[in-house]
């Protein structure tokens, strides 16, 4: 584990931004992705994603399936634990509801 105060924040920044746009490319589904990096629960520092989906990919019959792939390619692309010591986490919203809040977390 990498303690936080460790993490260089440029290079982790230009890292996630590459791996978001490789993801976007190889998923259409995916509008915007925006981090923040904090600490989990357990005092742990963490990776917290979100994620806005096109609203044709939150089907309830593959909201899973598309969440698992997104995961899995992010997480494939920066190793979080393994290269920056952080957990990594993912919160997911459609499109038409991103656009009717105001959420500047969400930007």
């Amino acid at each position: 584990m990498v303690p936080g105060g460790l993490v260089h924040y440029r290079l982790l920044d230009a890292e996630i931004k590459s791996a978001v746009e490789k993801l976007r490319e190889l998923r259409p589904e995916v509008v915007d992705v925006a981090y923040s990096m904090r600490e989990n629960w357990m005092g742990d520092p963490s990776l917290f994603f979100r994620v806005v989906l096109a609203d044709e990919a939150t089907d309830e019959d593959t909201i899973a399936d598309t969440a698992r792939r997104i995961e899995t390619a992010l997480i494939d692309e920066l190793l979080p634990i393994e290269n920056w010591g952080l957990f990594p986490y993912f919160n997911y919203r459609r499109h038409s509801d991103h656009q009717r809040r105001n959420e500047p977390e969400w930007a």
